[in-house]
C-alpha cells in the first residue's frame, strides 16, 4: 500500500516539473521576441528603468570612459578609415617656408677724393714673412738684428791657425752678435771679441723672435705713414679744392717717362745720385714728370721750377712705391717735398 502512494506521488512530482519547465520554455519564448522587436525593445527597456544599449556603449570596456560615450548618439555615423596622415590635437603646423638667401650689402662706391688718396698713397703690399726668410731657410743678411742674446751659457774659443789659444764663457741674456744660420744652428761672435765665434741652437736665441718684431714694427710703421699722409691731404684739399685736380692727375700734362739725355732732370738726378731725397735712390727711380714753374706753400713757400719723381723703392719686406717733388730754383735742387701735403721730405 505504501508503495502504491509512494508511485504516485513520484509521479505526480514529475508532472509538476515537467509544468514549470514548459512555462519556463514559454515565458523565455515570449522575452525573445519581444526583445527582438525593435517597436518593443524601447518599451520594455523603458519600463524596466535601464538606459538603452548602443553598439557604442558596448565596445567601450573601460569605466572611466564609459560616461564619456553616453553623449554619443545612439546611431553615430561609421565611417570607413582611410590611408591618410593622422590627425593631431592642437591648432596644424605650417608648412615651413623656404629660407631668404642672405642679401650682402652693397659696396659703398669711393668718393673721388678717397679713390685718389688710395692710389696716391697705397697701403704697403708687404710681403708675409716667411715668405721673406724663406720658411727660416734664407734670412737675408740685412734682416739680421743687430745682437741676440741666449737663454743659456755661451762657450767661446779663441782658434788661431786652428789652435784653441783662450776661452770664455757669455752668460745667458748676454748680447752677442749672429753671423749665420745654418739649419737650426746659429754662429754667434762674441761682441767683446769678434774673432770669438760659436754655434748655438737658434732656439735658444731670440734671433727668429727679433726678426719677427722688426716685421711686425715695419708694417705698423708703413701704414701709419699712409694713414697720416692720406689725412693731411684730405685736409689740404678740404682747405683748397683745386688741389683735388692735382691730387687725381687731371690738371697735370702728360708725364714723359724716364729719359737719361733730357737735361731739365741733370740736376735731380744729381740730388738722387749724392743721397739727398731720404730713403730714395736713382737706381730706384721709374720715371720722371717735368711740371714746370709754380708756387708751393708750407715750409718752402715761393715759386719753383718742380720735377715730380716716381719711386719703386725695395726692402727686405717688399717693392713700394713712393712719389717725391724736386723743387728747382737757379738749377739745383733746393728741396724735396711731399707733391700733395708739400711737407718735407
Amino acid at each position: 500500500m505504501r508503495g502504491s502512494v509512494g508511485i504516485l506521488q513520484l509521479l505526480t512530482l514529475v508532472r509538476m516539473k515537467g509544468f514549470f519547465a514548459t512555462l519556463l520554455v514559454v515565458f523565455g519564448l515570449v522575452a525573445a521576441w519581444l526583445f527582438y522587436d525593435p517597436h518593443l525593445k524601447g518599451l520594455v527597456e523603458q519600463f524596466a528603468g535601464a538606459d538603452p544599449m548602443t553598439d557604442d556603449n558596448r565596445v567601450i570596456a573601460d569605466p572611466a570612459t564609459s560616461a564619456a560615450s553616453k553623449s554619443v548618439p545612439a546611431n553615430p555615423v561609421q565611417t570607413v578609415p582611410t590611408a591618410s596622415a593622422p590627425q593631431t590635437s592642437g591648432p596644424a603646423t605650417p608648412a615651413p617656408s623656404s629660407p631668404k638667401p642672405a642679401t650682402t650689402p652693397a659696396a659703398t662706391p669711393l668718393s673721388e677724393l678717397d679713390a685718389a688718396l688710395e692710389k696716391k698713397y697705397p697701403m704697403p703690399d708687404i710681403l708675409p714673412l716667411l715668405t721673406i726668410v724663406d720658411q727660416w731657410r734664407s734670412v737675408p743678411a740685412n734682416a739680421y738684428p743687430q745682437e741676440v742674446t741666449a737663454t743659456e751659457t755661451i762657450p767661446f774659443q779663441l782658434v788661431i791657425n786652428g789652435q784653441a789659444v783662450g776661452s770664455s764663457n757669455v752668460a745667458p741674456g748676454t748680447p752677442v752678435k749672429p753671423v749665420k744660420l745654418a739649419g737650426d744652428e746659429l754662429t754667434v761672435a762674441s761682441l767683446a771679441n769678434p774673432a770669438m765665434s760659436t754655434r748655438v741652437s737658434v732656439a735658444k736665441t731670440d734671433f727668429k723672435q727679433r726678426i719677427e718684431a722688426r716685421y711686425n714694427q715695419f708694417v705698423e710703421t708703413k701704414t701709419r705713414e699712409v694713414e697720416a699722409k692720406r689725412t693731411r691731404a684730405r685736409q689740404i684739399v678740404a682747405a683748397d679744392p683745386s688741389k683735388l685736380a692735382a691730387l687725381t692727375g687731371k690738371g697735370a700734362a702728360a708725364a714723359p717717362t724716364l729719359d737719361s739725355g733730357d737735361p731739365r732732370f741733370a740736376a735731380v738726378k744729381f740730388s738722387l745720385s749724392a743721397g739727398e731725397a731720404p730713403s730714395v735712390t736713382l737706381e730706384e727711380a721709374t720715371a720722371f714728370e717735368w711740371n714746370g714753374s709754380e708756387k708751393v706753400g708750407g715750409e718752402f713757400a715761393g715759386s719753383y721750377d718742380t720735377v715730380t719723381v716716381h719711386f719703386q723703392v725695395a726692402t727686405i719686406f717688399g717693392r713700394f712705391p713712393v712719389e717725391y717733388k724736386a723743387l728747382l730754383r737757379e738749377g739745383k735742387v733746393h728741396a724735396w717735398i711731399d707733391p700733395i701735403t708739400e711737407e718735407r721730405i
